[in-house]
């Protein structure tokens, strides 16, 4: 809130105070039968309420400088009364000095003394009720202060949670591409080798960034797992069949960095890499509504299989940066195929800006 702002709520606040005081008076001398003086009260209620207007900001800054903590709190409380009997006194001060200006018609105040000790329980409440708000809204402001910090640290906290389960998805794949170039180089089919050198260079040149944003657009996504594929199908050669199909208008949605290589590798491991019949992968991409749904699908001219286990590191790590990204709005699940097969399904919530500081970590909230 900026500075003028503050002065003119200070000055409205105890201008309503002032208002308030003068009305009581009102209804006071109306409950008695006698007819109010609209005049009488009110400039003197507002001249008091309007120094105690100067005062607020003093005393904002005498407790900011004197907190009221739990160590310290029986000698500060003691050393703001005494600042209080000051501000009373500087109040009865004035209030002698310009009672001739403000209300000539009413008579005097003796002293400065007599002023002094007739207002002097009023001005001390006074003070410690612009302490108490003081103290309310420096607290409340801390209590703010420490939110944003938690909430950044805990951001922090999940993009290295996330990072540390993206690193633990490509060693696998990593050793079967060079082990696969070896063995290229070894049979002297160099130009190939070559070729899956530079396809494993630019996969990893777009994987390996540690300052990437945790989600990216649905159309690099896709262009990771066409290098992926590309890779495997030096390996595999016609053992392998591959199709990468997805909605036009949801190529801007946003997804978790390679989020498809580990169901794709999972697909080619179980449903390619232990058989000797041809097989196909499938890469869909859907639309539908609100929501985004991936799904990979492994085909193959094998025994029919069944249902497969999904606790590999690699799946249960995309489980638990599904989980970290979008909570409860998000549905994953590995089911067979009645020819041996295995589905991969993602289900996430479209869009296509990041949420919460450049990650979706609390759209599930």
């Amino acid at each position: 809130m900026r500075r003028p702002t503050r002065i003119a709520l200070v000055l409205v606040a105890w201008t309503l105070i002032g208002l308030f005081s003068a009305g009581q008076w009102y209804l006071f001398q109306l409950s008695r039968g006698e007819a109010p003086d609209w005049t009488g009260p009110l400039l003197p209620n507002l001249a008091s309420c309007w120094i105690w207007a100067g005062f607020t900001p003093f005393i904002v800054h005498l407790a900011k400088r004197f907190r009221l903590q739990r160590a310290t709190w029986p000698r500060t409380l003691v050393l703001h009364l005494l600042f209080a009997l000051a501000f009373s006194f500087l109040d009865a001060s004035l209030d002698t000095l310009l009672g001739r200006w403000v209300a000539p018609l009413r008579p005097p105040s003796p002293s400065i003394l007599t002023e002094y000790f007739g207002q002097s329980f009023i001005n001390v409440f006074s003070y410690f009720a612009v302490l108490a708000v003081a103290h309310a809204m420096q607290y409340h402001a801390l209590f703010t202060e420490r939110q944003v910090a938690a909430s950044r640290l805990e951001a922090q906290l999940l993009g290295a949670q996330i990072r540390a389960l993206e690193m633990q998805l490509r060693p696998h794949f990593l050793f079967n591409t060079l082990h696969t170039i070896a063995s290229l180089v070894r049979a002297e089919r160099n130009p190939v080798a070559v070729r899956m050198i530079a396809g494993l260079s630019d996969l990893l040149r777009a994987s390996l960034r540690t300052d990437g944003p945790a989600e990216i657009p649905l159309r690099d996504e896709l262009a990771l797992v066409g290098r992926y594929l590309a890779i495997e199908q030096i390996r595999f050669q016609e053992r392998l069949e591959t199709r990468v199909s997805a909605d036009p208008d949801a190529l801007d949605a946003l997804v978790p960095a390679l989020i498809l290589q580990p169901l794709v590798e999972n697909a080619i491991r179980h449903g390619i890499e232990r058989r000797a019949a041809p097989g196909r992968i499938d890469v869909e991409v859907q639309r539908r509504n609100g929501t985004l749904v991936l799904r990979v699908q492994d085909a193959s001219s094998g025994t029919p299989g069944g249902a497969r286990d999904g606790a590999g590191i690699g799946l249960s790590n995309t489980q638990a940066r599904l989980r970290h990204l979008y909570g409860e709005r998000q549905r994953f699940e590995l089911s067979g195929t009645a020819d041996g097969g295995a589905v991969a399904l993602i289900e996430l919530p479209f869009h296509d800006r990041p949420v919460n500081d450049g990650t979706a970590a609390h759209a599930g909230r």
